[in-house]
This record gives C-alpha cells, sequence and structure tokens, in this order.
C-alpha cells in the first residue's frame, strides 16, 4: 500500500511539473541576446527604445548589447572576420549612407534593409565660457571662420575648431561638405584654407562626434586650443558646457540620415527584424523626436 501511495504521488508531480518544466524550457529557447552596432549619436536614445521593444515583448525575453562609436569605426569592426563568423552585429545602425552602402553593395544586409529611422542636423558650437583671450571677432557663423584676426594682446585669431576625421566620421564629412561649399551661408570654401593655415592646421581631427563634443567642452584635443567645433543638434542638447552659435543649412552638406539594417550573418533574424522594424514605431518616434532627432 505504502508503495502504491508514492507510485501515485510521484506520477501526479510529473503531472504537474512537466508543464510547468516545458514552459520554462520555452522560455529559456526564447531569450535572445541582439548585439546592435550603432553610431554614438545614438548612445542616450537607443538604450530607451530598447527598453520600450523588451516592455512590448516580454515573451521575447531579448537583451540587448550595444556598441557605439563613429559608423566608419563600426564598419571596420563589423568587417573583422572573428565578428563575421560570430554572427555579430544582428542590426547596425550609421549616421550615413556611406556605410551602409559599402554592406550593402557587399551583400551582408538581410532582405529588405535598410530603412531611414531618424534624422539630424549639424551644429555650430563653441565653449559657453569662451577660451582665453577669446577669439576676435567673436564666432558668428560657418561662413567667417576665417574672419577672426590676430593681433597682440589680447586680440586673437582662431586657434582650433574640433570635427570628426572626415575618414571615419559622418558628422565630420558633412563638416567637410559644409566647410568646402561656396553656396551662401555655407563654409565660403574655408576647408582647405584652415586646414592648411600657413601658422598651424585649424581644422582638428576628432574619432567620434562625442570626441568633438568633448573637445569643445574642455577646450582642447590633441593638444590644440579648441575654440569652436561641428557636431549634431542632438549631441549640443546634452551639453551644458557649450553654446550654441549656429544650424548649419541643409544645402550645404548631404541629408544627415540614420539608416538601419539587419545583417544577414545574424543568428536571431526573426527577432532582430521585430527591433529594427520597432525603430520606425511610433513609441521609437517618439522617443527620437523627444531627443532632438528628426524622423523621416
Amino acid at each position: 500500500m505504502i508503495t502504491w501511495i508514492a507510485a501515485a504521488i510521484t506520477s501526479l508531480l510529473l503531472v504537474i511539473g512537466l508543464p510547468l518544466l516545458n514552459q520554462t524550457a520555452e522560455k529559456a529557447q526564447a531569450a535572445v541576446t541582439l548585439r546592435v552596432f550603432a553610431a554614438v549619436s545614438l548612445s542616450e536614445v537607443l538604450p530607451e527604445i530598447e527598453n520600450d521593444f523588451i516592455a512590448a515583448n516580454p515573451s521575447l525575453g531579448a537583451t540587448f548589447v550595444n556598441t557605439f562609436d563613429s559608423s566608419g569605426a563600426l564598419l571596420n569592426q563589423i568587417n573583422l572576420p572573428a565578428n563575421q563568423s560570430a554572427g555579430i552585429p544582428d542590426i547596425f545602425i550609421s549616421a550615413a549612407t556611406t556605410q551602409m552602402n559599402s554592406l550593402q553593395t557587399a551583400g551582408q544586409l538581410a532582405s529588405g534593409w535598410p530603412v531611414t529611422v531618424a534624422t539630424n542636423r549639424l551644429v555650430l558650437i563653441r565653449p559657453t565660457t569662451p577660451t582665453s583671450p577669446a577669439p576676435s571677432p567673436t564666432i558668428a557663423g560657418i561662413d567667417r571662420l576665417t574672419n577672426s584676426t590676430t593681433s597682440s594682446p589680447p586680440r586673437s585669431g582662431i586657434r582650433g575648431i574640433a570635427i570628426g576625421d572626415p575618414a571615419t566620421v559622418p558628422a565630420g564629412a558633412y563638416a567637410q561638405q559644409a566647410l568646402q561649399s561656396t553656396l551662401s551661408g555655407c563654409g565660403a570654401g574655408s576647408y582647405n584654407t584652415l586646414l592648411n593655415s600657413t601658422t598651424a592646421n585649424k581644422l582638428v581631427f576628432a574619432s567620434n562626434v562625442r570626441n568633438v563634443l568633448t573637445a569643445v567642452q574642455n577646450k582642447t584635443l590633441s593638444g590644440n586650443t579648441i575654440d569652436a567645433g561641428l557636431v549634431y543638434t542632438t549631441d549640443q542638447r546634452i551639453s551644458n558646457t557649450t553654446t550654441f552659435i549656429t544650424t548649419v543649412a541643409q544645402n550645404c552638406h548631404s541629408s544627415i540620415v540614420y539608416p538601419a539594417a539587419v545583417l544577414n550573418r545574424t543568428t536571431n533574424l526573426t527577432a532582430a527584424t521585430s527591433f529594427a522594424n520597432f525603430l520606425s514605431s511610433s513609441t521609437a518616434r517618439g522617443r527620437l523626436t523627444a531627443r532632438g532627432f528628426g524622423t523621416p
């Protein structure tokens, strides 16, 4: 009798426990880690959007691993053989079409991608407390960066303008275009003049747009005094030690867009596609506009 009761209890526990074990196993199988490579200007807003996605899709059990840098540096990482074999990243969000087009040409994007999810604007900024002595006349626009004169003392010409390295940093490429442009309100063709100043190169390159912002805040970059810099409007908005000078006219440079794409190397195609689509949702757009981005 005791043996029969024990067997019955064991059977009952199995009947009750197996479904719970199956549910736990299903949840474990559903959990995915999505690796996102994204332009550094998205550092604040992207985690907010990811949290919204997690809340909207609790059964997915998604977690995110983000890597932020200049789009050019991220492209170089994407093309590393180790990342290619590991399926990293699942999703790429760049701050220009150049890097995305490179991946598309190489056949590395999943079908249907890329899709533009955000836009931005380029702005000229300076330290809130100017360098001493301050440039004279005061920096007033992107078309006047060669106007400041040098005299002794207290007048001072512009010593350094920080921009992203145009070779790898989209914000730097946009800045280069704007400074090269001779259209009204643009850079008056001053790029080469500033780069090849007879006294010193007045354009100082940074490895990404956030390092440009830091350079303006700290008034120095690579040992050079920084009087101003060109960053995105969304970067300037997170700084309380820089001052806005002017927004660069959109016809001075290529359109500033953020294309997103799922890479065909991903091992989580369904989840990656779901999140990439979420980037165009009303929820994501609300987050982007709240941070100062535009939406397509």
